[in-house]
């Protein structure tokens, strides 16, 4: 699978391949790359699906993954931070696996953890503030449900040094066999009237919701980078929401100037969802692809 990708007056030619043994090659410009990170660089895409719902629904892993993605996107300095907390997690887990392992040996570890931490959790408050603020924006065009926020869990108590807390927990973390604190925990929390959204709302309310992160994410980067950068990919729009809720989707993804590819298995359903915007239209059988007569 290839393609080119346009970014102001440069064009990338990026390709894919995936081989039955499982095994991936990545190309940027026809050289190899071996990070996932140089493709998402070249190409930032955001899906949203009728899994996007697991964002709120699912374990705290998925909402850090959707955390790290955005500011891999817009702070330079993430990536190398975050890749230096898994390395410094990695030994201080191992150390207290250990049972020969000194304090001192683990405080070292502890040290280095803590300083990293301590930066990521500079970037991602930064990072917050702004997308909080986007969030609120685009769930009032999106939503009627009342007193919508967003909140951030840094991993450790907002009162408290990761020094201090590293310390205070050693033993129960030796007893544990792995860091209780840290950027590692972090989560995201939206709330309804104060009260978690994942508790209060309907499936096709929290629908809603996640797409709404999605979309705050996606007009975050674009207002750094430029629109033409992002893809977005949807699937299943009708899923769940009813017509007026779609089409409310539909015009925040128009407005967010991306390129977006929306998948159906409904033609007239899905083509009623963006009243009626040129869009130039596949049909996929059996893993054949054609161009179809736009309808409109």
């Amino acid at each position: 699978m290839f393609g080119v990708v346009a970014q102001g007056d440069r064009l990338q030619r990026i390709g894919v391949q995936r081989g039955r043994d499982g095994t991936r090659d990545i190309k940027v410009n026809s050289e190899i790359v071996h990070k996932a990170s140089d493709l998402a660089r070249a190409l930032p895409v955001l899906v949203l699906g009728p899994e996007t719902v697991d964002l709120l629904l699912g374990p705290p892993a998925l909402r850090r993954r959707f955390l790290n993605w955005g500011l891999f996107h817009v702070e330079p300095r993430f990536l190398t931070d975050w890749e230096s907390a898994v390395r410094c997690l990695k030994q201080r887990n191992s150390l207290l696996r250990f049972r020969n392992a000194s304090d001192s040996e683990i405080g070292v570890w502890s040290e280095q953890l803590s300083s990293v931490c301590q930066r990521l959790d500079g970037y991602r408050q930064q990072y917050f503030e702004t997308f909080s603020a986007l969030f609120s924006s685009i769930c009032a065009g999106l939503s009627n449900l009342p007193n919508v926020s967003v909140h951030y869990r840094r991993g450790w108590a907002v009162d408290r040094d990761l020094d201090e807390v590293f310390r205070d927990q050693l033993e129960s973390d030796r007893k544990r066999g792995f860091t209780w604190s840290g950027v590692h925990k972090a989560d995201l929390e939206v709330q309804v009237n104060g009260q978690p959204a994942a508790v209060v709302c309907s499936r096709g309310e929290l629908k809603i919701l996640a797409w709404a992160l999605y979309l705050s994410q996606g007009q975050f980067l674009t207002s750094l980078v430029g629109s033409e950068e992002l893809l977005y990919l949807v699937d299943d729009l009708a899923s769940e929401l009813d017509s007026d809720h779609r089409k409310k989707v539909c015009k925040a993804l128009l407005a967010s100037g991306g390129q977006v590819v929306a998948t159906g298995i409904e033609l007239d359903q899905l083509l009623d969802c963006w009243g009626g915007v040129p869009t130039k239209l596949f049909h996929v059988e059996r893993g054949d692809i054609r161009v179809m007569e736009n309808q409109e």
